[in-house]
């Protein structure tokens, strides 16, 4: 029988190993690393050369990697619950969205916790780590206790949890919060104490317009190329493969916002890129977190309800941790690229012409066998389209049916040695290509 054990000894030795992403519709969608079950909301920071993960559970859970292929599970990032936190919620039972976050030569980990599901009597707290050592990563942590408090008794609007703290090109620390009715808010820390600024607020910067329940929570930021990302998931978590969760983004010239679309939609007013949806058996990715490695690669880390696992009671759908790198399209929005857990599994070939067959994928929806020709035709089924490349892009072009001689265009990069191909139509949707040998 293939085992977990027996798949790290064969990566070990450098030797083939089954495939995870089995049953998956897209390649890659399904795949996983050893030790990624149960992980819900989670943040990965690179820390002395590895990369941890910090997970909702009781006492927050810890686990870390050098490859992508194993992750090594440390257990609690705290053994108990602070004095002040069984104060104000006795009846709380575990750490939810922890957040990690480098300050010189401290770490910190934010962390929330509220009285029940749904209501917003939370409160998100912080420990810290003056001297970390990755090699003994649960020493050394000092309990730093409330950062910010709500209540449906005191009158907040906001939801204290799902902390995501960010640092600013010029040093200022931002903590971005909030979940489902209430909204994502920001509000300024002081960088020495990691609490709340004094004299500030927390300010709305998104909203679900598009949901009666305002359902959108598990913000994430990042800085890149003169614009910081707002990254967001709509929807509904927990509910295993009958969750919702699809990954949104917006971006704005400050931190504190307002975060546009790409037709300069706010945030607050619903405006929103799509990222990530459902593409089974990768159920509901979502409350990711964004890094960027020190090898260069963008990667954001997320949860997923892998439809070919029971998870508990009568939820179909254990929730896994994957960690996807992403592109950044010529206008500056990012785009899904392939999970690391699938790169590690396969051998990808040079190719200097996107001639052959293709899976391509619209929206996250049905995947369709394609042949790109040598001579610039599009075939799929008895429709005909063309494609070119110009300079770094690929296009296609697919003859609309009430006009044949007008296109939709799909405007695309290739990637991965050129396996594989994204971007989005005019619509804005995501369009993704594999090469058909590598699923």
């Amino acid at each position: 029988m293939f085992t977990a054990a027996l798949a790290v000894h064969l990566f070990s030795m450098g030797l083939p190993v089954q495939r995870t992403d089995e049953g998956s519709i897209f390649p890659g969608d399904g795949s996983y690393a050893v030790n990624s079950e149960h992980t819900h909301d989670p943040c990965i920071v690179e820390l002395d050369g590895r990369t941890f993960c910090f997970s909702t559970g009781n006492g927050g859970g810890m686990k870390s990697t050098k490859d992508f292929k194993t992750w090594d599970i440390h257990g609690p990032i705290m053994k108990t619950p602070p004095d002040w936190l069984k104060t104000m919620i006795p009846e709380h039972r575990s750490i939810w969205a922890p957040d990690g976050v480098r300050v010189g030569k401290k770490v910190r980990i934010y962390y929330c916790a509220s009285r029940y599901f749904g209501g917003n009597d939370s409160a998100i707290g912080f420990q810290e780590n003056e001297h970390f050592d990755a090699n003994k990563p649960n020493e050394g942590w000092t309990d730093r206790g409330m950062v910010i408090e709500s209540s449906k008794a005191k009158g907040n609007h906001y939801n204290c949890i799902d902390p995501d703290v960010q640092i600013d090109q010029t040093g200022r620390h931002w903590m971005f919060f909030g979940s489902y009715y209430s909204g994502i808010y920001v509000v300024e820390l002081d960088p020495e104490t990691g609490k709340i600024k004094p004299g500030k607020e927390p300010v709305s910067v998104a909203w679900n317009k598009g949901s009666k329940e305002n359902a959108l929570e598990g913000a994430a930021g990042c800085f890149h190329d003169g614009y910081y990302y707002l990254w967001v998931s709509y929807g509904l978590a927990a509910q295993g493969v009958r969750s919702t969760y699809q990954v949104m983004v917006g971006r704005s010239k400050t931190p504190d916002g307002p975060f546009l679309d790409a037709n300069s939609t706010p945030m607050t007013e619903g405006g929103h890129v799509n990222i990530l949806k459902t593409s089974p058996p990768m159920f509901s990715p979502g409350h990711n977190e964004v890094m960027h490695h020190s090898d260069g690669r963008w990667m954001m880390s997320y949860h997923f309800y892998d439809g070919r696992k029971f998870w508990t009671g009568d939820k179909w759908g254990m929730p896994r941790l994957q960690v996807r790198e992403f592109l950044w399209s010529p206008d500056g929005w990012p785009l899904p690229g392939l999970p690391v857990e699938f790169t590690n599994q396969v051998k990808l070939k040079d190719h200097n012409s996107p001639a052959g067959k293709w899976l391509h994928q619209a929206d996250f929806t049905n995947v369709e066998v394609i042949t790109l020709t040598p001579d610039g035709v599009i075939e799929s089924g008895k429709r005909r389209g063309k494609w070119e490349v110009k300079g770094d892009s690929l296009l296609m072009k697919w003859p609309k049916i009430d006009d044949e001689k007008d296109f939709w265009i799909d405007q695309l990069q290739l990637a991965y040695k050129g396996n594989y191909y994204v971007g989005r139509n005019q619509s804005g949707l995501v369009i993704r290509g594999i090469r058909s040998e590598l699923k």
